[in-house]
């Protein structure tokens, strides 16, 4: 990466997480720099794209996702039954949201658990595959910023593989908190750059922008969510470099 785009990537900028200013060394992937905290160790694109390249980015073709049509459709519903299966004893007879649920999956799955599933989605060809293939779960068309402003209240919100595509972490924080409750759980998986068995980062497959903005280790993600009210809850053992925790609103 030229020293000049190092430069301008690292320029007037601070942690989205610690809100530090000393943003390290970054390097280039796929012609976006990406630059690191160096007092927290957040990992992040800079400059994030604009909502609306992110939005164009999943309504054009994303996983050609349609209402007939999700890749992988079979593995995907097999895969959610297990996965929802482990997640019982935190979900059952509970109002379950589901933020970025893709297809509908999962929400469908953990809804022969819970008492209620809700799944919203920025992808329309997402949601209308949910919607015509999982009615027992409630899906909806909707951004972060929409979703805050539903006025519901949910016991768990679940969100899987989000994280680390979007453009920054206030707006997802801010409809956390805002569709949640004290004792409220909040599941979050994503990639973990302090897992013991990630790859070099130069190596590693996940750090693909404009797909992938940004990705945390342990303690960064309990900084982030301790600043919005939450606790660490419990961490579910993973093999693979992913964070697999709950968190707890106080």
């Amino acid at each position: 990466m030229s020293s000049s785009m190092v430069q301008g990537a690292q320029a007037g900028r601070s942690c989205p997480v610690c809100a530090g200013t000393r943003i390290g060394p970054a390097f280039e992937r796929n012609g976006h720099a990406i630059v690191q905290c160096d007092d927290c160790a957040f990992l992040f694109v800079a400059p994030y794209p604009s909502p609306h390249e992110v939005a164009a980015f999943y309504n054009t073709g994303y996983r050609d996702a349609s209402s007939d049509n999700y890749p992988k459709a079979a593995s995907r519903r097999r895969r959610a039954v297990g996965r929802a299966a482990r997640l019982a004893p935190y979900i059952w007879r509970k109002s379950v949201l589901e933020l970025g649920c893709g297809g509908g999956f999962m929400t469908w799955a953990m809804s022969l658990i819970a008492r209620r599933t809700v799944g919203v989605d920025v992808s329309a060809g997402a949601i209308a595959y949910a919607q015509g293939h999982f009615p027992r779960s409630e899906f909806r068309v909707a951004n972060l910023s929409q979703t805050a402003g539903c006025g519901e209240v949910f016991d768990v919100v679940f969100s899987s593989e989000l994280f680390e595509h979007l453009a920054g972490v206030e707006e997802v924080m801010a409809c956390i908190a805002a569709v949640t409750r004290a004792g409220s759980l909040v599941y979050v998986a994503t990639p973990d750059v302090s897992h013991p068995n990630r790859p070099p980062l130069a190596e590693w497959d996940v750090l693909c922008p404009p797909e992938h903005l940004q990705w945390f280790g342990r303690d960064n993600l309990a900084l982030l969510f301790d600043r919005f009210g939450f606790e660490p809850y419990r961490y579910l053992r993973s093999v693979k470099p992913a964070h697999n925790v709950f968190f707890r609103r106080r």
